[in-house]
């Protein structure tokens, strides 16, 4: 038995020396060139502040409708406004006239969830009509329309003023606190007004078109106030109105019905609703400090960050001058935005919460359009902000790789703008689209010439 154990151990022993051995042997006979080479490496990246013009002005959701007027110490001052067109129910039949139909009121709502700034501060409301011409619905306007080109903004064309506050205090505590409460502006209409609304011919319904030509729309502006940004989701005016009718009850006896019911006239997709953006201050703040860059989502502020190509192609041949670039390989390249005098007390201005990382060439299609080409060919970048590393980063290791390898590109840099916006993605999660973020959001963040934690691009390559 003990000479049966001995030959098994020697078996054993052997056939673990010949299984080393051949590894070894596999790693010896490669050639040294053939071996996988791994570099990291960190180039600073230049970012300057950078001012756009304006930005589409099309309110297409609850996200985008902005009026009221804010001014901040540190990123400047915006005031927003708003043309609205209203949109009939299309084909809408009023009692015949033996019913006698008497208009009661004619109301404004305007429906807002969230606001920014003060929640108590005056904030003055004016509404206007509009005379001289209604938005085009085809047309692609920008915050930086001139209002002028729809009405004459004097006292002949103010419909009414109103003064609120964010939080509606005539409202009780209990009822502002049920999850069912919605915030709400209401303005009640002269008489002259509603009068003269209830009587836009019957006609007038057969279409949007036919409507618009009779009521124009409304621009609606503060007069004053300067704490406040109501976000709103929804505006509708409402004609409420009765009429009596003869009829009989079921004994047989005549008697009087009076029947009393309203007309809804929405903002809605049918007609156009724009926002005019105006902001001021921010140009003589950004720029002053070349050590940060501002991010303001309302003023339009976006840094400017440029890729040196040429450099980058430059390292990475140097520091692997046997390999082509053909043979290397971009595992990773991260660019982190670090953002920093951040303010973290109640009632400060949020940061974005995701930024889009896109080629300045792309930007007014994406502006303009909504375009996702730019996104779809890798050649934007989505970030996120993770409160966990207290930063935004992304990950432009693709768009390298196409444009490092492709010899026709001669480019030696790439200028990106840092811009936020808001994602909306279909039922299965997938991003359908990217808007820019119209409600005020701010952040400082380190430039490339930071001299505590500069913009840089941190990168891991592999020659093959």
């Amino acid at each position: 038995m003990r000479l049966k154990y001995l030959v098994y151990c020697t078996l054993i022993a052997v056939a673990f020396y010949s299984c080393n051995k051949s590894d070894s042997l596999g790693l010896e006979i490669q050639p040294q060139d053939d071996k996988i080479a791994t570099s990291v490496d960190t180039i600073h990246l230049q970012s300057t502040d950078y001012l756009y013009s304006a930005v589409s002005a099309q309110c297409i959701d609850s996200m985008s409708m902005i009026l009221g007027e804010y001014s901040s110490n540190k990123y400047g001052g915006v005031k927003a406004d708003l043309v609205v067109q209203f949109a009939p129910p299309v084909n809408y039949e009023f009692p015949p006239t033996a019913y006698n139909a008497q208009p009661d009121s004619l109301i404004l709502f305007m429906y807002y969830r969230s606001y920014f700034g003060s929640e108590s501060e005056p904030l003055e409301i004016s509404i206007y009509e509009l005379n001289k011409s209604t938005p085009d619905y085809h047309r692609q306007y920008l915050t930086d329309f001139d209002p002028n080109e729809f009405l004459d903004i004097n006292e002949s064309q103010l419909l009414g003023r109103k003064l609120i506050t964010a939080v509606d205090y005539t409202v009780s505590p209990k009822v502002r606190e049920n999850k069912k409460y919605v915030p709400s502006i209401k303005y009640y209409f002269s008489e002259t007004v509603k009068n003269r609304f209830f009587n836009i011919p019957h006609s007038a319904y057969k279409s949007v078109g036919d409507f618009l030509n009779h009521f124009k729309g409304l621009y609606i502006t503060t007069s004053y106030g300067k704490s406040t940004l109501l976000y709103l989701f929804e505006i509708d005016m409402k004609l409420f109105y009765h009429y009596s009718y003869r009829t009989k009850t079921t004994s047989g006896k005549d008697t009087t019905m009076t029947v009393n019911t309203f007309v809804n006239y929405p903002a809605g997709k049918d007609v156009r609703q724009i926002n005019r953006i105006v902001r001021s201050g921010i140009s003589g703040k950004i720029g002053s400090r070349d050590s940060v860059n501002y991010v303001v989502s309302t003023s339009g502020a976006y840094p400017k960050v440029t890729l040196p190509i040429r450099r980058i192609r430059e390292r990475i041949e140097s520091k692997m001058p046997s390999k082509t670039m053909r043979e290397i390989f971009v595992n990773s390249a991260e660019i982190v935005f670090e953002p920093t005098e951040i303010d973290a007390s109640k009632g400060a201005i949020p940061s974005p919460a995701t930024l889009l990382l896109i080629p300045e060439e792309a930007v007014g299609d994406f502006i303009k359009t909504g375009s996702l080409k730019a996104y779809r060919n890798n050649e934007a970048q989505v970030m996120k902000y993770s409160s966990a590393k207290r930063s935004y980063a992304a990950d432009v290791s693709r768009l390298l790789n196409k444009k490092l390898k492709d010899k026709t590109i001669t480019d030696t840099s790439i200028n990106y703008l840092l811009i936020p916006v808001d994602i909306y993605t279909d039922s299965k999660g997938e991003i359908i689209e990217y808007r820019i973020t119209k409600r005020f959001a701010a952040a400082v963040i380190r430039s490339g010439k930071n001299a505590y934690s500069p913009l840089r691009l941190t990168m891991v390559y592999s020659g093959f």
